[in-house]
């Protein structure tokens, strides 16, 4: 088993020097759901999933070169996050050198994610192929999500309020409700952009969107559960006969509650409980709610205005703690400088996805609403490829001229 992420290696390494960048992209791209299960094995202090932090700048550090192809507005905003996330860097160095190294070298590869797809899929046919290499990298997590709710096998024992998350070989539920949701987002994409000329491809990825549906639903994420219900609004309010697309929904939803009977249902009790609990005053504390991150935002907070300097409290300490949430976790590591900084970035995002050609609002806002859940209950600046790929397709639709809409 050890060998397929090495041969895989090898692979990207050989299609870099002989087919281009294009290529080696596709094949990170696709292969990325297979590196990520390999997270217990390790290549010196890295696993398998951290050497794609080394291996991506490698391949693709060409792209620095080009940048000048992209509009200088985008430029600003790459080096604006950048400058964010690495602020408070400089203090943590002499404290924790390797472990500050690692984190800014995932801040160079979302520097670079502002660039690499932005300069490479520079064609319509290039971003379908990239569309379909994302479609393939869900195909693994997909199926292995639906063998274990099929057959009971649990390859990683994880629980959250007494349900069992069927995360496949990966660490934690993330990565599954992360190639889940990305599968449907380019499912959407190629469905919206692309004519569909075979009934076998249409029927492959109405398949497949069900899949990533319930391997999303699996690993029993509130925030994963939030951002379906967020993009089902979206789809409906920006399609031009709302009450089809409602229908369809309504329909997909009956045969999903016929298959699956009470499961999902009370699933959903179950994982919301809590919350519906405090809504209903039988929880009292609102910290208990969302898997109690609250008692873990308190601590934090209570140690970043009363224990931390002056100093660090402006400009961060670089230290990374397990905040489980991307706005505190700026805050103690980059200092309010910091979060200035990554809130003048977030509404600069809007902002120019505001101003963009309306045709691409659909997909560039269920990124951002994507990236803003994502935040409160991740530290989703640690995800590098996250970042890579949501800010290439947001740069794809905001700085390129709309060969994809031809």
């Amino acid at each position: 088993m050890i060998l397929i992420p090495i041969i895989l290696i090898f692979v990207i390494i050989i299609a870099r020097i002989q087919r281009g960048m294009f290529v080696a992209l596709l094949l990170v791209v696709a292969t990325k759901s297979i590196f990520d299960a390999y997270w217990e094995y390790r290549i010196g202090p890295l696993s398998f999933s951290s050497f794609g932090g080394i291996l991506i700048p490698i391949l693709f550090y060409p792209v620095l070169i080009k940048t000048k192809e992209l509009p200088k507005f985008w430029l600003q905003r790459s080096k604006l996050i950048f400058l964010a996330l690495s602020f408070g860097l400089l203090w943590a160095f002499p404290i924790k050198p390797m472990e500050t190294m690692e984190i800014f070298l995932v801040n160079i590869n979302i520097l670079l994610g502002f660039y690499i797809i932005p300069i490479l899929i520079d064609t319509k046919e290039k971003l379908r192929l990239l569309l379909i290499a994302i479609m393939i990298a869900g195909v693994f997590p997909v199926a292995v999500s639906i063998f274990q709710f099929q057959t009971g096998i649990i390859f990683q024992e994880r629980e959250t309020v007494g349900l069992t998350r069927y995360v496949g070989f990966y660490h934690d539920g993330f990565p599954v409700r992360f190639y889940g949701l990305f599968t449907l987002f380019s499912l959407l994409t190629y469905l919206s952009i692309f004519k569909i000329k075979s009934n076998f491809f249409l029927i492959r990825s109405v398949l497949l969107s069900v899949g990533a549906l319930f391997s999303v639903f699996l690993v029993f994420s509130k925030a994963g559960v939030a951002i379906l219900i967020i993009w089902l609004l979206m789809i409906i309010s920006q399609s031009r006969d709302r009450f089809k697309i409602g229908m369809y929904f309504v329909i997909g939803f009956s045969i999903l509650f016929l298959i699956f009977g009470d499961f999902l249902f009370s699933s959903v009790e179950q994982l919301f409980g809590k919350e519906i609990g405090y809504q209903e005053g039988q929880v009292k504390d609102a910290r208990y709610t969302l898997a109690g991150r609250g008692y873990i935002w308190e601590h934090y907070w209570q140690f970043w205005s009363t224990e931390q300097s002056f100093f660090f409290q402006w400009f961060g300490d670089g230290l990374i703690r397990p905040v489980h949430n991307d706005y505190l976790k700026n805050l103690l590591t980059n200092g309010i400088i910091g979060v200035l900084l990554s809130i003048a970035f977030l509404f600069s995002m809007f902002k120019l996805v505001l101003n963009s050609s309306r045709k691409v609002y659909l997909f560039c806002f269920m990124l951002l609403s994507m990236y803003v859940i994502d935040g409160t209950g991740l530290e989703t600046s640690l995800y590098y490829y996250y970042n890579i790929l949501l800010w290439g397709f947001i740069g794809i639709f905001t700085t390129k001229k709309p060969y994809y809409l031809k």
